[in-house]
């Protein structure tokens, strides 16, 4: 099914909200497909039951899986290597309006990004 998404991030860390994109996008539910732009890099979510993950190709291909009752893992690889970091989720929801993910990235058990996504959902109108 086709539909609008926007792409809200809050970062609880310094306290600053910003809309990311707002754009047509693929939806089965628990799937999600998205390109920033015309010639940006593509977005990929899953929202399953025990797990989530988002994953965007582009020029640094970045992958993030959260798990309900366990620490993930984030994979960012640039022309620099790899870098992995442990995740953590602190809260999801989920319904036919809006995707919700709240979760952290650590260092070293220090948490570097606290932050929630918020994907408003849209059906497209057949004209």
């Amino acid at each position: 099914m086709r539909i609008t998404v926007k792409l809200i991030q809050h970062d609880l860390l310094e306290d600053k909200k910003q809309i990311l994109l707002e754009t047509n996008a693929l939806y089965d539910g628990n799937t999600l497909r998205y390109r920033e732009g015309n010639d940006g890099g593509s977005h990929q979510v899953y929202f399953g039951d025990d797990m989530i993950s988002f994953e965007r190709k582009a020029d640094v291909h970045t992958q993030i899986t959260l798990y309900d009752h366990k620490d993930g893992e984030s994979i960012v690889d640039s022309q620099y290597g790899k870098m992995y970091m442990q995740t953590r989720l602190c809260h999801a929801e989920k319904c036919d309006e809006y995707w919700s993910v709240e979760y952290q990235l650590l260092a070293n058990d220090n948490v570097v990004l606290h932050q929630k996504l918020c994907w408003e959902l849209t059906p497209v109108k057949n004209i």
